[in-house]
């Protein structure tokens, strides 16, 4: 995802203080906060939903996850090594033969 959770609060406390002291000026310190601290909510929702929405337009398609890959070699890893020799050996011809039909 495009950014860090610093950026979703850093924007929100920049939405609490403008909220804070505007509100400061009509109403007492306590509606100020109330409000402030709902202004900082809807600020954070609305820093992550600009976070997803920039993650998704940069999203390429071509190159797979990393981590989702990293996860998938660790289980395949762990399944080969419970398999014997010979099992092994026939798992790795047919992924031969998968790879070789997919590039034809």
């Amino acid at each position: 995802m495009a950014g860090t959770w610093k950026f979703n609060v850093s924007f929100a406390l920049f939405g609490c203080m403008i909220a804070f002291f505007s509100s400061l000026l009509q109403n007492s310190i306590w509606t100020s906060t109330i409000r402030a601290f709902i202004t900082f909510i809807v600020f954070f929702v609305f820093a992550f939903m600009i976070r997803w929405m920039v993650a998704f337009i940069q999203r390429d398609e071509s190159t797979p996850n990393a981590s989702f890959t990293q996860t998938n070699d660790i289980e395949v890893e762990q399944m080969m090594e419970s398999l014997s020799e010979e099992e092994q050996q026939k798992v790795a011809e047919y992924i031969r033969q998968l790879l070789n039909h997919e590039e034809k």
